[in-house]
This record gives structure tokens, C-alpha cells and sequence, in this order.
């Protein structure tokens, strides 16, 4: 199985004066369940009345990948090969343009006037750009703790580098009036409002003057704050179908949210957001449904792991449980928007395990993400395989079945 699919369960989660909903996968055995319920509770069509024509029903895929990190030892790598960027995203790219509008976190900055370089402070080549949205990315968050690795006017380059691309920015802006600034994209007459914020920056923000650029922060137990991002929402909610709100919060490599982050996503949801998409722990998190107050179902995925980054290094055939492996898990997130009689829902979601997967290029080794279900089926056709791809072959499934197993609540 490729995609795991989700539905929205009807069991309640408990939380303090909220009320959340878990997502599970689907079942042969919930399907049909779940019709005959539906059989039973509708009502008999009235043969007085004359019947409504039917309404239009139009159905949206937003896909959604977590951190794009770009470390030095990734892009000695692309600076040497022809390919350059294109390499690193070949083998996901068909996954990632399957969707209307895919979305990613873009971690690094991308100043042009400053040489590549990795952590602490990340910088990448304008193409870079160019080859996530050959791939099928069409909007990045920089609303992250790096967005601010090159100073402020790198800040301006990196935003300008992505404008040039024709890629959507959100979360940041070379003035605080672009920051505040909601993105729509409308794709087949459903129109989605996007905004991102960040607990924080490693580099000092921007001057608080209204010319200087800016950073939408969400800081750590900040009321004032909170109350903003939601009156944001609000804003938002009054002219789109659908909202969608980025998060980069949480404490890194906790495979669970903190308080905050739940009362954080509670309130964006009552505040009118459908759905809450989070990163920075650089591992995966659980994904929730949330039930608001006006019967909207909202989505919280609290984070989506790496996309890319070499954080997963020394981990091997042989300690494919470490904890580090955690730091090699991803996800493309898939979910699916329908809009029907002046209504926009999300209707259902699903996800496709992917790894950042360290594999030789010419001379060198690079990480780059790949499909697990895609490349156990490779070789798995393999009529004859070596030692070495045995021992792959089981690593990628344990990583395969780890994923599902955490974010569905399988046990082993």
C-alpha cells in the first residue's frame, strides 16, 4: 500500500474544554459501517415536493512536506553534479506534483550575495528554488527560526529569490505590512488562505520600524501573540473557502506536542483556520481532527517530520531503531478539499512514508527523500537480490511500518 488513508473518526479525545477527534485509517470494515449508518439516518426522499437539482461538487488535493534543510554536505554534492538541485527531488517529484497546491517548509535562506552553507546558519543557491518547484511545490513557509540566518537584507534577497521563481511565500515579508499579508490561491473555485508564523528566529529580528522586514512570530506561551494570529485568522476566514495556517513550533525531536501547541492549534481552529500544518521538531508528530464549536472538522498535524536533511546520518542496517532514524521520517501529506452547496470541508486525508535516503551519486553520497513504499516495490522486483539490498529492503519496511504504526496508533 503506497498512501495511507485517513478518516475522520467520531471517538472524542479529551482537552481541557476542547473537544478532538482522532484520524484513522480506513478499513474494510469502517466502509461499510459507515454506510449502512448513513442508509438508516436518511430520510426517505418526499415524493410531494419537486427535487433540487444537484448541487456542484468540486474536490482539491493540498499537499503538504515538512523541513526543507539544506546542510553543506548536501549541496557539495549538487554544486558538483549537472543536475544540481533536480537531484535531490527526481525520485519524490512525481508525488509531489500529484497535488492542486503543495506546500513545504523552507528552512534556509536563499541569498545570492552570501556563499553556500549549512548549519548553523543555512544558505542555498537560487536554484534550489527552481527545483522544488520543478518538483511541484507551489508555496513555502519561511516563518521558521533560520528565515533570519543571512540578516535582513539577505532576508530580502531570499523573498525576492522566491518571488523571481514564482513560488508563494508566506510567513515573512520586506516590510511588516507584506508580512501580515494573507496569500490566496484559488484553484478551481476554491480559494485557500494561507499564513504562517514562528515561535522565533536564531538571528535577531528585523527593526521594528514599519519599512523593515518582517517576521510573523507566535512566541512561546504569548498571549498578545496568540490573540493576534487568531484575529488573523478571522480576517482570513472572511474572504476564503478554506484556511490554512503554518506552524514552526514545539520542541525539536519530541515525538509529542507540548500544551501549547495544542491550545495554539485549538485556538486557530475556533478562530476560523481548517487546517493547521506544524514543524521544527524535525520528526514526525500526531495528526488530529478537531471539532469546533461551529461544527467545523479541522485538521492539526503537529508536525510533518524532515523533507530533506542529512539529520538521519550514522544511522544503519544495523540500528535501524535509533532514535536518530526518527530525524530520516517523513511524510507527503495528501488532503482532500471538497466544496459543494457554498461549503468547504475537508472531506478526508492521507500520507505517503517517505525517508531521507543516503544513496551515491558518482563519487559521493547525498540524502535525498524517497518513497519507501516506492523503492521496497523496486526491490521487491528484483528476482535476485544481493546482501546489501536485503538488508535495505528490511530497513525501509521497519521505517515504512514504524511511520504508519505512529501516526495511526497501529500497535506492533
Amino acid at each position: 500500500m503506497a498512501r495511507i488513508r485517513l478518516v475522520l473518526c467520531p471517538q472524542v479525545q479529551m482537552f481541557p474544554g476542547k473537544r478532538f477527534r482522532i484520524l484513522i485509517p480506513i478499513s474494510c470494515l469502517i466502509l461499510p459501517l459507515l454506510a449502512a449508518c448513513q442508509q438508516q439516518l436518511a430520510p426517505p426522499p418526499s415524493q410531494d415536493k419537486p427535487q433540487k437539482p444537484p448541487s456542484i461538487k468540486t474536490e482539491i488535493i493540498i499537499a503538504a512536506v515538512g523541513d526543507v534543510m539544506m546542510p553543506e554536505s548536501i549541496q557539495s554534492v549538487v554544486v558538483k553534479d549537472r543536475r544540481g538541485y533536480d537531484l535531490l527531488f527526481e525520485k519524490i517529484a512525481p508525488d509531489l506534483g500529484a497535488a492542486d497546491i503543495t506546500f513545504a517548509n523552507l528552512e534556509t535562506s536563499v541569498d545570492h550575495k552570501a556563499g553556500v552553507s549549512g548549519y548553523p546558519r543555512f544558505n542555498a543557491r537560487p536554484e534550489l528554488l527552481a527545483s522544488l518547484k520543478k518538483a511541484g511545490v507551489n508555496i513555502v513557509s519561511v516563518a521558521n527560526n533560520h528565515v533570519m540566518d543571512t540578516g535582513s537584507e539577505g532576508l530580502k534577497r531570499t523573498l525576492d529569490n522566491i518571488e523571481a521563481t514564482g513560488l508563494v511565500f508566506i510567513g515573512a515579508g520586506r516590510t511588516k505590512a507584506e508580512a501580515a499579508k494573507t496569500r490566496f490561491l484559488k484553484t478551481r473555485g476554491v480559494n485557500v488562505a494561507f499564513l504562517a508564523y514562528t515561535y522565533g528566529t536564531n538571528q535577531r529580528l528585523p527593526l521594528r520600524s514599519p519599512d523593515a522586514p518582517g517576521v510573523n512570530i507566535i512566541g512561546f506561551e504569548s498571549e498578545s501573540d496568540l490573540i493576534r494570529a487568531v484575529a488573523d485568522v478571522r480576517q482570513a476566514r472572511a474572504g476564503a473557502d478554506l484556511v490554512v495556517v503554518s506552524l514552526h513550533w514545539g520542541n525539536e525531536y519530541a515525538t509529542s506536542p507540548t500544551a501549547w501547541q495544542r491550545r495554539v492549534a485549538s485556538e486557530l481552529i475556533e478562530g476560523g483556520a481548517d487546517v493547521i500544518l506544524g514543524h521544527h521538531p524535525h520528526v514526525l508528530q500526531p495528526i488530529e481532527s478537531y471539532l469546533a464549536r461551529d461544527n467545523r472538522m479541522g485538521l492539526i498535524v503537529y508536525s510533518l517530520g524532515n523533507f530533506i536533511s542529512n539529520q538521519n546520518a550514522d544511522v544503519s542496517y544495523a540500528n535501524k531503531a535509533h532514535q536518530k532514524a526518527l530525524r530520516g521520517d517523513g511524510i507527503i501529506l495528501s488532503i482532500t478539499v471538497t466544496k459543494e452547496g457554498g461549503r468547504t470541508q475537508v472531506a478526508h486525508a492521507e500520507f505517503l512514508p517517505i525517508w531521507s535516503l543516503r544513496e551515491p551519486i558518482g563519487e559521493a553520497t547525498v540524502y535525498r527523500p524517497v518513497s519507501l513504499a516506492r523503492e521496497l516495490s523496486m526491490l521487491g522486483a528484483k528476482q535476485e537480490r544481493d546482501s546489501t539490498e536485503e538488508k535495505l529492503k528490511r530497513f525501509l519496511s521497519y521505517r515504512q511500518e514504524y511511520i504508519i504504526r505512529t501516526l495511526t496508533g497501529t500497535p506492533e
